[in-house]
């Protein structure tokens, strides 16, 4: 059978998910061990909750599709579980009435089915989260090259202040990379976009471009190049659109390198 297509493997869903009867776990406890086909189902779905279990939110259905779903449960017949078999009697074979299920093994079955045919809802579910762990993973790290270039000592430092004082921001800044750290910057849209200028000339040069999420002050890396580690003097402005202007339209800080 090895390599073939077994018509139990969705006993063996449900046997991996622990959604089972009785008499289908007693069923399926006498099929798998001879079946290489249902072994590799059963590895297979574990693996696939095992990675998805601990991403997936915690999400609500829509209220139709709750309807359906539970209108379709109240009206499948429930079975009445048969006596356990010694373990030494001979293998029962699966019958029409063992695929009768009840509301939680359906659904359940055909979550872990639709995950491992990669379609329907939840496989693109599945889809979305790879896409989001994947930009998380980017994000960490982002935020570990940054965090590495702030604790590097040889990183110049220029703490970006206002008019009044206030701080706002510090560009960290070396021959290869560079970050900003927001302070007390306001969260742009996305109708705006933050920009770092390279100020030691006239007119400041525009060298990287970063957005402010609310409640965040994590170090952000920035595209940056040795010109751009040239400057000793930096400000930064809040543009609209998403491309920095040849000229800032207003300063809202500026600050030089601090001295080694």
């Amino acid at each position: 059978m090895n390599g073939e297509l077994c018509p139990h493997e969705e006993l063996a869903v449900g046997w991996a998910m622990h959604s089972l009867e009785p008499d289908e776990e007693a069923v399926v406890r006498d099929h798998l061990p001879n079946c290489p086909a249902c072994q590799r189902t059963v590895r297979s779905t574990q693996e696939v909750l095992a990675g998805i279990g601990g991403s997936v939110r915690q999400e609500q259905p829509p209220p139709r599709l709750r309807a359906r779903l539970m209108e379709q449960i109240e009206h499948i017949p429930q079975e009445v579980p048969t006596p356990h078999r010694p373990r030494h009697a001979a293998p029962t074979p699966l019958r029409p009435q063992h695929r009768r299920r009840t509301g939680r093994t359906l659904l359940a079955a055909a979550a872990a089915l639709a995950v491992l045919a990669g379609g329907g809802y939840l496989g693109i579910r599945v889809n979305q989260l790879s896409n989001e762990v994947t930009a998380s993973q980017a994000r960490t790290n982002e935020l570990n090259k940054a965090l590495t270039l702030a604790a590097d000592p040889t990183t110049a430092r220029a703490i970006l202040r206002t008019g009044s004082g206030d701080k706002v921001a510090i560009v960290l800044s070396s021959p290869t990379s560079g970050a900003v750290m927001p302070l007390n910057l306001k969260p742009n849209d996305s109708g705006h976009v933050y920009v770092v200028w390279g100020a030691s000339t006239k007119p400041p040069v525009p060298l990287a471009t970063f957005d402010v999420r609310t409640g965040s002050t994590d170090p952000q890396l920035l595209t940056w190049s040795p010109d751009a580690h040239k400057h000793t003097t930096f400000a930064v402005s809040l543009e609209p659109g998403r491309q920095p202007p040849t000229t800032p339209s207003e300063v809202l800080a500026g600050g030089q390198v601090a001295p080694a």
